[in-house]
């Protein structure tokens, strides 16, 4: 019966990554995946964008991972991978287990660099073992949480495990643990490291991402980076802190907000009006965003 299953697995696997039309699919997935999910807990699975990983089979989110054979953030994903030249940095605040820095790396051919932060422990640890299992060899990382100041906070998470939900302030995830954790603004960190200003940074700290960006007001100036920022009402809300906050603090370097929709990139008035929990910040009057940005395009949206 271990062969019928697994023979099964790998038919399913196949139809999900490479079946071109995606209706049916999540019935599919949901209707077969828990029957056909292997026993033991990690896998280690090459995925679509170029790269491997150990996958925690327990979390819905790597789960997904392990059978469509990418993030579910699969715009995103593809949208940094035609931004990012070679030769060029990427900055990923909120590294979990390391899909996005993977996917820099891939995108930047084993040239330019990567600097990931991850706090929690467990995160940090399996983020160093998928780096690991792959040749890349321009990733640097740091056991950090990014804020606005230099210090020490509770990070509070679910134990045990590398939880995509940590957060400084409790917001979302189901919370079992708190442990302690070092906080460091980005504009005096970077100089005291002689880490290059990035071209790209990608920001996802379930509720901090205001701080961060206070924290890096020197970086947005001088190195003028795109930034994609996720937004969610609820785990802003935890912080003290909003979204339109965030628009305007980037709005004050020049910035203007664009989602993700159907395949497509659309360029926002205002974030109240998006329901993507995603936002790619660019310069429309920067020649270097608006050259990179009519990759994708951005569509002015009605």
């Amino acid at each position: 019966m271990n062969w019928f299953s697994s023979i099964s697995r790998e038919i399913l696997r196949w139809y999900l990554r490479k079946f071109p039309l995606r209706d049916g699919k999540t019935f599919f997935y949901q209707r077969f995946s828990p029957r056909l999910t292997p026993p033991e807990p990690f896998v280690t699975a090459a995925l679509e964008a170029g790269f491997r990983m150990k996958l925690d089979l327990r979390d819905a989110v790597q789960r997904r991972m392990y059978f469509y054979g990418d993030y579910d953030e699969r715009y995103e994903a593809r949208m940094i991978h035609r931004l990012l030249d070679k030769g060029e940095t990427f900055w990923d605040i909120g590294a979990n287990i390391g899909y996005f820095s993977l996917l820099a790396a891939a995108a930047l051919q084993h040239s330019g660099r990567v600097i990931a932060f991850e706090p929690g422990q467990v995160a940090y640890a399996r983020l160093m073992e998928n780096i690991a299992l792959n040749p890349f060899r321009n990733i640097t990382t740091f056991n950090l949480a990014v804020t606005d100041r230099e210090g020490e906070a509770a990070l509070h998470l679910a134990a045990g495990t590398a939880d995509g939900c940590a957060s400084l302030y409790g917001a979302g995830g189901e919370v079992t643990a708190q442990e302690p954790c070092r906080t460091v603004p980005l504009d005096g960190f970077a100089p005291s490291h002689a880490l290059p200003g990035p071209d790209f940074i990608k920001i996802d700290v379930e509720g901090a991402e205001l701080f961060v960006l206070r924290g890096a007001r020197e970086m947005l100036a001088v190195s003028r980076p795109l930034v994609l920022v996720e937004l969610k009402a609820e785990t802003l809300a935890a912080s003290g802190t909003d979204k339109r906050e965030i628009q305007e603090l980037l709005a004050g370097y020049g910035y203007v907000p664009s989602f993700p929709y159907r395949r497509k990139w659309y360029r926002a008035r205002d974030v109240s009006e998006v329901k993507s929990r995603n936002l790619l910040w660019f310069d429309p009057a920067a020649r270097a965003h608006r050259e990179k940005t009519a990759r994708l395009p951005i569509i002015d949206a009605r």
